[in-house]
Formats: C-alpha cells, structure tokens, sequence
C-alpha cells in the first residue's frame, strides 16, 4: 500500500512521537534521524513528516539550506510528554542517566550534570531475599546495624512493602523482636537468610495504609521576595502547597524537603566532612 503512516499502529506512533520530541527539545528533526533511529527508508520517513504535520499543523516548518524541520516557537505538543531528565539522556552527548530516570550514573558531559550520591544498598542476594518475603509475605532473619540502637544483630522481620525515601530504600516490617512496625533500611543489612512460612501479623500496619496530606507553605521568617521566590519553585497556588503521602512516609517528606520533624527534635550528625 506504498509508504503510508498508520497512527493506529504502535510503531508508526512511535516515529511520531519522536519527530515530535527531537523537534521540541533540540529544536530540529531530519528525515535522516528517523531512519537511522528506525531502519525506515526516506520514502517512509517523509510520510511520516506529512502525518505528524496533519496532526499538529504550523509546529514544525523545513529549512530548504539546512534541509532539516525545525521545531517553532509556539509549538504545541500533541503526542509526546517526555521530561527534561529524559531530553538530557537522549540529546545531550553521553548525558548518562539523570535523577528521575531510575539509578543514576555520572553524566560525562559538559552540558549537564548531577550530584550522584555514594550509593546506599543491600547486596543483590540479600535485596532478593527481602523481595521475596515482602512477594510472597514471608518472615525474614537479617543481619541488621541499627544506628539507634547501636547494636549489630540478627533481626527477625515480617516485610510487607518496600520504601523509597528519595535516597535509599527501607523494608517495611513487622519487627517479631519489638511486637511494632518498623522501618528497616536495605543498606543496614549486611545478610539475610532465606524467607520462611510466617505467622499471621496480629495487627494491621495502620500508618502505611493511611494517606495523609502535608501542607507546605514558604516560612513566614523570609522575606517577601523569597517567599514569591519559594513559591514559584514548588508550583503553589496561593502559596500552598499540598502532598499525600503515607503517614509512615511523612518523616521522609519532612528530611527532604528540609522541614524540621514533627516532634521537633533534630536529627544527630551521622556523617563529618574530612578538612
């Protein structure tokens, strides 16, 4: 049926949206970058120009020196909803992978870059072993370093969900030891045996099944401008800003977000800076 471009198929739509997010982001898009992306002939690669000007007419317009569509002004997005960490990995030379893109790597560009922090985990044989038990709902022994309790221990847990807290991962568990649920942190255990039967938890993990929602606003102590400033950075509407999150989750808002904790109490230093 020659070189038609079916948006009713996957791949079709997938060119599409890349015509779309290269002319976007870089600015500009040539029949040649979606062959080369696709391992489409020319033929196919100008219809699918002719199918994405249809669908979003006056965004891109072609540059007969440059012989290359560029990406206007006031365009629109009709297909695509791609991020800037997302642009970054694709557009920018040997970018890595970004924050917001899953574990990161160091950018080895000039044109971006980011502070990748040391990185906080279990070994793999001990992550699989708490995935299973939190799977299949199963009671786990770990070799646990509680920083509180400053003890090193074996620590028999019942895990049911699993935690990110915007820097590391924690384990939530019905801790047999305590009688109470806890959060553990992946990076605090040093091993763990294998998941075993469990007993049924006598009661339900309230805090990790409740939603609460945190209102924030800029701090009252700064000044006009900063707060218009603060504001703005965080998308508040009438300088609040609202987050749900899980009430065993609230304290890791609070550490990310630079608030200071509920209780009021602050946090012991943990780390030193060598001079």
């Amino acid at each position: 049926m020659g070189n038609t471009t079916n948006t009713e198929q996957w791949a079709a739509m997938e060119r599409l949206r890349f015509i779309e997010r290269a002319a976007w982001w870089r600015g500009v898009v040539r029949r040649q970058d979606v062959s080369d992306v696709f391992g489409i002939g020319p033929a196919q690669a100008s219809s699918d120009f002719q199918k994405y000007l249809e669908l979003n007419p006056g965004s891109l317009a072609y540059s007969l020196n440059r012989k290359r569509y560029e990406g206007q002004p006031g365009m629109v997005r009709q297909l695509d909803s791609s991020t800037l960490e997302e642009a970054i990995t694709q557009f920018m030379d040997r970018a890595g992978r970004p924050p917001g893109t899953g574990r990161m790597e160091a950018p080895g560009s000039k044109q971006a870059d980011w502070l990748v922090l040391p990185d906080r985990r279990a070994g793999a044989a001990v992550e699989r072993r708490i995935f299973h038990a939190v799977l299949h709902g199963m009671a786990v022994e770990v070799l646990y370093a509680s920083a509180h309790g400053k003890s090193r221990k074996w620590r028999r847990m019942i895990p049911h969900a699993l935690a990110w807290s915007g820097h590391r991962w924690h384990a939530r568990a019905w801790c047999l030891e305590n009688q109470a649920y806890q959060d553990f942190v992946l990076g605090r255990m040093e091993d763990a045996a294998w998941p075993e039967a469990a007993e049924p938890v006598p009661l339900r993990d309230e805090a990790w099944d409740t939603f609460v929602i945190v209102e924030l606003r800029p701090h009252p102590e700064l000044e006009e401008e900063q707060q218009v400033a603060v504001a703005l950075e965080y998308g508040m509407e009438k300088r609040r800003l609202k987050v749900r999150v899980r009430q065993a989750m609230v304290q890791y808002l609070e550490t990310a977000m630079g608030l200071v904790p509920a209780d009021g109490k602050p946090l012991p230093p943990r780390l030193e800076r060598v001079r």
